[in-house]
Parts: structure tokens; C-alpha cells; sequence
């Protein structure tokens, strides 16, 4: 870990120990979190790498929020972690959220970790940029690690800017050698490289602009520092595949309708990765049926479409088509299946999520991943037989 990202981790840690120590029981806070054991056990065996059948781990997250100065500042600690029983990659702590954050009347400042979503899509996050994925958790990418920044919010009449300033970068976690699933080829993390003379020094920097216009949700960004997502490079000594971080320019809207029963969803981007200019754009539609035969069920279908112009992009005409099912009962039972297509006919995975509290403090997850006709070609081919289902129990606290 970089100098000066542990010396501003170690600097919150000790303000907000220093700020409870004066006077613990005078301080008003609240803390939550919860242990969540999982177990995933491998339709196909052992796999094109013979891997383990099954793996276990046991993650975990805890939260603390504290109001200072008659409830004009804030301090948010919010912490994760994970042990794998297989995978060290996927063994990890991150602070996703380190911040403080001080509130006027017309404006937030906030320094810190943090963690910031753009977007409006639920299955194709193509405008979210500002957190790095950790592809150890899952390889859609959407678990995300905080990210140090910078953060001014001022809130105007004609709409909300945020401007981010990132002075460090944090690379991406792969799944390890062991880890299921996993690319073709190992991933080697000691050797990265960057565009950039400062590598992950470099700062980064971002701009929002948001604003509800009528039935409207709009967001236009822009983002120029170190890419979130590397390239990665086969090194022909040890047949491993290395990191390099490029310079990324990204300018990107996204904007959602809601009409009645009706969710109408874009986002869009243009970017510029060395001298290749790039457009990406993914959308779609959402309806729910709501009170379903005169219950409280409510059943939402949704269709989105991805695009990217970029042919070396695995990813650049695939359909997600899902059911999201809410029988809005007391043990809060939510039912998502679904499927990402490739519109080229290469690959199409399956997916089902189901959810359940058992009790007001323990809650079951029941994940299924499947994999139908994948094309040796096809990126996802070395997670062709990598179908899997996963159980999950969270205790919370």
C-alpha cells in the first residue's frame, strides 16, 4: 500500500479516536453491520484449471456515523472484508468508506475514502468511473473499493456540481491462481505499468453536473486520469498476463424517465484511451406490474442493451433481459432471474438471485449461476464450466 495512502487512513483513524476519547458517552452514534458466511459449490466439477468443486468464505461489513459540531460535520467509517479459503486475492480489508465531510447551507466538503455511483442502469454500468472494481468478488465488476479523494457538492437552483479530486490511484484485484472463476491465464499483480510518470500518484480528477427536470434524471460527468479497467499484456518470459494502466478522458451522460409505470434508462459515453477514441452507450426499459391478482407482489421486467464501437471489446453487443419479483411480505422475499445475451450468438449466461430474511437479525441468499452456450472464442469461455450455486447467511448486527 502507498506512504501516503496509509499515513491519511492512519490520520482519520486517530481524529475520530481522538474526537470519541474526549468524551464517548457524550458523542451520539450509531453502528451496524453484519457476518455473512457463504458457500458455492461448481456445477461442472473441477473445471478447465482443475480447480476445488466447491470454496468457502466469510465476509463481513461494519459501519459507524457520528455528527459533530451540533450536526454541521460528519464522520463515516464503513469497513469490509473477506476470507477465502481458496483464493488469497480474495482474502482482503478495505475501508470503502474513511470520510469527513462538513455541511453548509449550498454546499458538502468532504475528504476521505468514499464510494461513488454514477448511473442508471441495472445490469450495464457503463458511466460509473470514479471506484476500482475488485474483480476477486465477482467479475461483473460492481463490487467496488473506496476511493481516496477530494469532494466539493454545491447545490444550486439550476442543479447539483460535484467536483473530485483523487490523489491516488488503486489498481484492480484479480482472482488469484486458485480462484474460481478465473481468466485463461493468471494475472500477474507485482508487475504494472502506467502511461502516466507518477503510476498511481498521478491525480485524478472529475466533474458532475445533476439535475430532476420534471419526470427527468440527469447526470452529465466528465473524468481524466488513470483507467479503472487496465490492459492487460501477455509477458512472453512468464506466460502471465501483466497490468498497464493508460490515461483515460471520458465525457458521459445518463439520464432516467419515469413514466407511471415506466423506467426509461440511457447512458453514454465518448472516450479517449491514448490516441483511440471510443463511444459506449447501454439502455433499456423497466416495468413493473404493481399488486399483482390484488396482492402487494410486484413483478418489474427489464430489458437492456449494451453497445461499444471498440471491437477488442469482449463486451460490445450484449442484451440483459430479467424478472424482478417483490412479494412484499414481512421477510422482505425478492426473486431476480434473468439473462445476459451476446447478440453475436457466442455466449449466454444465466442468473437467479433469491432473498429471504429468516429472522429480524439472520437473512438467506440463494445465488445461481449458469452457463449456456459459450463459442471457444468468446472471452467468457474459460468461465464456461464455472456454473455455480452459492448460499449466503447474514447475521446482522
Amino acid at each position: 500500500m502507498n506512504k501516503s495512502y496509509t499515513i491519511l487512513l492512519y490520520f482519520f483513524l486517530y481524529l475520530s479516536l481522538l474526537i470519541l476519547s474526549k468524551n464517548v458517552f457524550a458523542v451520539e452514534y450509531k453502528s451496524y453491520g453484519y457476518i455473512q458466511p457463504e458457500f458455492s459449490y461448481f456445477i461442472d466439477g473441477k473445471g478447465k484449471y482443475n480447480q476445488s468443486e466447491d470454496k468457502s468464505s466469510v465476509f463481513g461489513q461494519g459501519t459507524f456515523i457520528t455528527y459533530l459540531q451540533e450536526d454541521s460535520s460528519k464522520i463515516t467509517i464503513r469497513a469490509i472484508g473477506r476470507y477465502d479459503d481458496k483464493d488469497n486475492n480474495r482474502t482482503y480489508f478495505d475501508l470503502q468508506k474513511f470520510k469527513y465531510e462538513y455541511f453548509l447551507d449550498d454546499a458538502t466538503l468532504s475528504i476521505g475514502n468514499d464510494i461513488v455511483f454514477w448511473g442508471v442502469n441495472e445490469s450495464f454500468h457503463v458511466v460509473d468511473i470514479i471506484n476500482q472494481s475488485n474483480i476477486a468478488e465477482n467479475l461483473a465488476g460492481t463490487k467496488k473499493l473506496g476511493q481516496p479523494m477530494l469532494a466539493l457538492s454545491l447545490y444550486e437552483e439550476i442543479g447539483d456540481v460535484s467536483i473530485y479530486v483523487m490523489p491516488y490511484f488503486r489498481e484492480r484485484i484479480f482472482p488469484g491462481n486458485k480462484g474460481r472463476p478465473r481468466y485463461a491465464a493468471e494475472i500477474e499483480k507485482d508487475t504494472v505499468s502506467y502511461e502516466s510518470s507518477k503510476e498511481e500518484k498521478k491525480i485524478d480528477i472529475a466533474i458532475r453536473f445533476s439535475k430532476v427536470v420534471d419526470d427527468f434524471d440527469i447526470g452529465i460527468s466528465h473524468f481524466r486520469g488513470n483507467a479503472r479497467d487496465p490492459e492487460l499484456i501477455v509477458n512472453q518470459s512468464t506466460l502471465k498476463l501483466d497490468q498497464y494502466y493508460p490515461i483515460l478522458s471520458q465525457t458521459s451522460i445518463d439520464i432516467q424517465a419515469t413514466k407511471e409505470s415506466w423506467l426509461y434508462k440511457l447512458e453514454a459515453l465518448t472516450g479517449k484511451i491514448e490516441s483511440e477514441n471510443h463511444i459506449e452507450t447501454a439502455g433499456g426499459v423497466e416495468y413493473t406490474f404493481y399488486g399483482i391478482n390484488d396482492t402487494p407482489q410486484d413483478l418489474g421486467i427489464v430489458a437492456e442493451y449494451l453497445f461499444d464501437d471498440r471491437s477488442s471489446n469482449p463486451f460490445n453487443n450484449e442484451m440483459a433481459l430479467a424478472i424482478r419479483w417483490n412479494k412484499n411480505d414481512i421477510y422482505a422475499t425478492t426473486l431476480l432471474a434473468g439473462a445476459y445475451l451476446d447478440l453475436r450468438g457466442d455466449s449466454n449466461r444465466f442468473f437467479c438471485e433469491y432473498e429471504k430474511r429468516l429472522s429480524d437479525d439472520l437473512k438467506l441468499f440463494v445465488d445461481a449461476s449458469l452457463n449456456g452456450h459459450i463459442n471457444s472464442k468468446d472471452f467468457t469461455y474459460a468461465f464456461s464450466e464455472d456454473s455455480s450455486l452459492t448460499i449466503k447467511i447474514a447475521k446482522y448486527f
